[in-house]
């Protein structure tokens, strides 16, 4: 039990840093590529959003506090919600919110339960489903722009 503890704690750093660089890049996608920042503010504000709450979703699994976690997760659930979320109307987009939204569900009832290994995994499938979605977002963008 102890050594699986210990690998779980050197496992945070890397989880971390893989995360964090993630919710920036996805970010960065969203104002860099085409976005006017004056134009599309509530996007911008939106995105700026999501990256705070996977901040306190990292450090919540990184020191375990599932409250910290439960208030991130909290915050990207009711952004997925919000008007401004909805940037395609294609069935794939949706897919890829309702991927997204079950992680992010997935993680928090983990963290809830104590079971940080487990809250660690969901928070690297929902890392994942943000690449996955922005990578659509781009390529529908790319596809309407020919």
């Amino acid at each position: 039990m102890n050594h699986l503890h210990n690998i779980r704690r050197a496992a945070i750093p890397g989880l971390t840093i893989l995360a964090a660089y993630a919710a920036f890049a996805g970010w960065y996608e969203w104002t860099a590529n085409g976005q006017d920042s004056t134009k599309n503010r509530p996007l911008e504000v939106s995105m700026r959003q999501k990256l705070e709450a996977t901040s306190k979703v990292l450090e919540g699994l990184a020191i375990e506090d599932k409250e910290l976690v439960h208030e991130g997760a909290k915050v990207l659930m009711d952004l997925t919600k919000a008007e401004v979320w909805q940037v395609l109307v294609d069935a794939e987009y949706r897919e890829h919110t309702q991927t997204f939204r079950s992680a992010v569900k997935r993680l928090d009832e983990a963290a809830q339960k104590s079971e940080f290994a487990s809250a660690q995994l969901e928070w690297l499938d929902a890392t994942k489903r943000c690449f996955d979605c922005h990578n659509h977002i781009r390529a529908a963008r790319a596809a309407a722009a020919k």
